[in-house]
């Protein structure tokens, strides 16, 4: 979905400096930066102050430097144009593309102390933060993966518009249908986003601004800092701030006070999420009352709302709403509250109550990777859609400096040095796999998204390699071979111009060479569909803990298996999918007992 330049600059309370520039350190004393946000998506960075200057490179929602500024050189330009630097690049940038922001970062030991379990990439930026919201505290949320492995898990969860380019399109498994060369819709308007869009939108770092660290922020009900004028704030020109058909509050900011202190959860938050929900003008069907066969039935946080038509999702949606009585304006926005707060906020399964961590922010309901086992229990499909709600949450805080808010903000295990980027748009699609890899004794046999495979040589050898159109073979010609376990990683680069690797496991009796034949293929060829395994639901030759998740989501009517993978999750052939198949997908994943 695109932000327009409007709706981030009014959200923007205050901006941090890149990573890259004046304090990687520790400041040693107080200095005065003027920094910039870029508030608009893939934003010309000019050699000189003109539309018709060379284009140096574009930037989208990026903290930059300000160096300086300078009226534009066209004659009856009055913009003033702004020299920035961001990373390796600088150049000029319009001020209607830029909101300003000035900082003095002083030395602070007892921040400093704060924020010492955050990585050096973290910390310029949140000295920025401290340097205009001084009671704001951070907390380095741990999280037990790397950054891939966490982006991993989201791989096929995450979901962007059918309009985005397809520069943000997964081709991966369940994402592109590589016999019909189209990509594969999810709940009608939806296509599965790429790793790299996945990355963006997880790597904290991008997002440590005044107005998106929001998506960072407990959930959590506080009547000291929680107020009616900030939830007035944030409903402010949405259909909410009209007022309500409801008899006993007068306006939804009052509504939404009780709802908030009734659930313990956070009032700014419901705000922010039935707008995220509803959108601006809530003309939703799930709360216009007036919905045919549900007359009267509100469902203001689109609790159950799935399907493949927007019919079907709106039925599932009331239906629910009717089940748990949600028969006025209030009744759903309180009952939704509760719901949210005991399903995401309070929630941990019976008996790992010590080992679960509650999903109290925005980012943990969407982002379910410090409980990897149940990666399927996430509020929201959209990738962007916890920084969509972090923002509006922050309008509740607008202008207020000196609010002591806390801030979870995710840490992964070797956090990378490099910030992740946001991908550009265009039309070059992501098709960083192999078509094939073929060579006497590979096991497994290849398959697509298959990443590891084993291979006994005896002497030389030659695998033979082909990549879809648009693709390349991206690594050695040939590898040299010691006796004995050898890695070999071969690599596939897409259109988009990113890699995919594949691991060879090889172990030589005696020293040789492997040989890689990749000569570049031309049309995607039709892949021959594999045959059926007992517990794999997802197609993907394993069975793990992502076939443990469809199962209970099933089991739980959360969401429906049909087809394939219906009948592998059927384990036992009885067909009916219950708790004896999901233990023996449990008893296989243990290996006490494992699935033919």
């Amino acid at each position: 979905m695109r932000i327009s330049r409007k709706f981030l600059s009014l959200l923007l309370i205050g901006c941090v400096l890149c990573f890259s520039c004046h304090f990687a350190g520790v400041p040693s004393k107080a200095a005065t930066v003027q920094t910039g946000y870029v508030n608009d998506y893939d934003v010309n960075v000019r050699a000189d102050a003109s539309t018709t200057s060379k284009s140096l490179g574009k930037l989208s929602y990026k903290t930059v430097t300000v160096n300086g500024s300078k009226k534009g050189i066209v004659s009856g330009d009055t913009h003033t144009w702004y020299n920035i630097t961001y990373e390796n690049l600088t150049g000029y940038i319009r001020d209607d593309f830029l909101t300003l922001n000035t900082v003095t970062v002083t030395a602070d030991p007892n921040f400093e102390n704060q924020i010492k379990g955050f990585p050096d990439s973290y910390k310029t930026a949140l000295r920025n933060l401290h340097a205009t919201y001084p009671n704001w505290n951070f907390v380095a949320d741990g999280i037990g993966l790397t950054l891939d492995e966490a982006v991993n898990l989201e791989i096929t969860r995450k979901l962007v518009s059918n309009t985005s380019a397809v520069s943000w399109l997964s081709m991966g498994s369940g994402a592109y249908d590589w016999n019909k060369n189209t990509y594969v819709a999810h709940d009608t308007n939806w296509r599965v986003a790429s790793r790299e869009v996945i990355r963006y939108y997880m790597d904290p770092r991008n997002f440590l601004t005044a107005s998106d660290i929001f998506m960072y922020a407990s959930l959590k009900y506080d009547a000291s800092i929680q107020t009616k004028a900030g939830v007035e704030a944030i409903i402010k020109g949405t259909f909410m701030e009209k007022g309500n058909k409801n008899n006993k509050y007068g306006d939804y900011a009052e509504l939404l006070m009780a709802a908030a202190k009734d659930a313990n959860v956070n009032a700014y938050a419901l705000a922010a999420k039935i707008i995220q929900e509803q959108g601006t003008a809530g003309t939703s069907d799930l709360i216009s009352g007036t919905y045919t066969g549900y007359p009267g039935y509100y469902n203001f946080f689109n609790v159950q709302t799935y399907g493949d038509t927007h019919a079907a999702k709106v039925a599932k949606g009331l239906s629910y709403a009717k089940e748990h009585g949600w028969n006025s304006i209030e009744a759903s926005i309180k009952g939704g509250a509760v719901f949210w707060a005991g399903t995401y906020i309070y929630y941990a399964p019976a008996g790992q109550e010590n080992t679960y961590v509650k999903q109290d922010t925005y980012f943990k309901m969407d982002f379910n990777v410090q409980n990897p086992a149940r990666i399927w229990h996430e509020y929201a499909g959209a990738v962007h859609d916890a920084l969509g709600c972090g923002q509006k949450l922050a309008k509740g805080y607008a202008g207020n400096t000196s609010t002591d808010i806390t801030f979870y903000i995710p840490v992964y295990k070797n956090m990378p040095s490099a910030v992740s980027a946001l991908p550009a748009k265009n039309g070059n699609c992501n098709n960083y796999y192999f078509n094939s890899i073929a060579t006497s004794g590979l096991s497994p046999s290849f398959s697509r998204f298959t990443y590891s495979y084993t291979l006994v040589m005896d002497g030389n050898q030659t695998v033979t390699v082909t990549v879809p159109s648009g693709a390349s073979y991206a690594s050695n010609a040939s590898y040299a071979l010691n006796t004995g376990k050898n890695t070999v990683v071969l690599k596939v680069k897409s259109q988009s111009g990113y890699t995919n690797d594949y691991t060879l496991n090889i172990t030589a009796t005696k020293a040789c060479t492997l040989y890689v034949d990749y000569g570049q293929g031309g049309s995607t060829p039709t892949v021959t569909k594999p045959p059926l395994m007992h517990g794999d639901t997802n197609g993907n030759t394993v069975v793990d803990g992502r076939d443990l998740a469809n199962v209970q989501m099933h089991i739980l009517k959360v969401k429906l298996l049909t087809g394939d993978a219906y009948t592998a999750a059927d384990t036992n052939s009885d067909g009916a999918i219950n708790g004896r198949d999901l233990a023996n997908i449990q008893m296989h994943i243990l290996g006490v007992k494992l699935l033919k």
